[in-house]
């Protein structure tokens, strides 16, 4: 068991992933029983079902309201004080959890960012990486601060934090507010390089529109009066 398991709520957002759900979730389980595991989804497979039949505690969001609005709910159903979000695709390294953990209750940090991107990922295609990239320059330019990966799905929040991000909900890229906000408030925010492994299973990135929102969301974190 790692030190502050009973304080850890591990959240995913799902859409038809019953070919890694029970993997990710087992190797959660692996590393503490004791930490929670919350699932937003809005499948049409299996994955609920094998989900609730692992432990999971699943809220269904059906039909479909978008990665967004998804991505809310899930860190809205998370009661305890630390709140780490992963993809159920297998990619995010589980065995980070206790670091990350450590330097939210340990060193006070408010947000720990796993980058994915201290070099371009094996697995990443190359569209994916530079777009990634150029997005990270841009963010960095305007809030002064070295930012390498805007749309990480691994981060722990110190979850008394998150009701003051003034986010919108709606739309896919959720993840780049959710960084940039912190960073723009003054909040402390770790950043720690992180492997990116070979997914389980079809992405559902739609490239034009999560670039669009990507575009939108820097926008409004760097300008947006709160």
């Amino acid at each position: 068991m790692i030190k502050y398991g009973d304080k850890i709520s591990l959240t995913m957002i799902t859409l038809n992933e019953e070919l890694s759900v029970k993997k990710v979730i087992d190797d959660i389980r692996k590393i503490d029983e004791r930490i929670e595991i919350n699932i937003v989804d809005s499948s049409t497979d299996k994955t609920p079902e094998i989900a609730k039949s692992l432990g999971a505690k699943v809220y269904r969001q059906y039909p479909p309201s978008g990665y967004g609005p998804a991505m809310d709910y899930a860190l809205k159903c998370s009661n305890r004080d630390l709140i780490i979000t992963v993809d159920c695709d297998d990619t995010y390294p589980l065995d980070q959890i206790d670091y990350f953990s450590k330097l939210i209750f340990e060193e006070n940090y408010d947000v720990v960012d796993g980058n994915r991107l201290p070099k371009k990922p094996e697995f990443m295609p190359f569209i994916n990486y530079f777009a990634n990239y150029g997005f990270a320059l841009i963010a960095t330019a305007l809030f002064f601060v070295r930012i390498k990966d805007l749309h990480s799905g691994m981060r722990a929040y110190r979850r008394s934090i998150l009701k003051n991000l003034p986010y919108k909900v709606e739309g896919v890229s959720l993840p780049v507010e959710l960084i940039l906000w912190p960073i723009r408030l003054g909040l402390r925010v770790k950043f720690v390089d992180i492997i990116y492994n070979e997914r389980i299973g079809q992405s559902k990135l739609e490239p034009l529109k999560a670039a669009w929102w990507t575009v939108l969301r820097i926008i409004r974190a760097r300008f947006l009066r709160y």
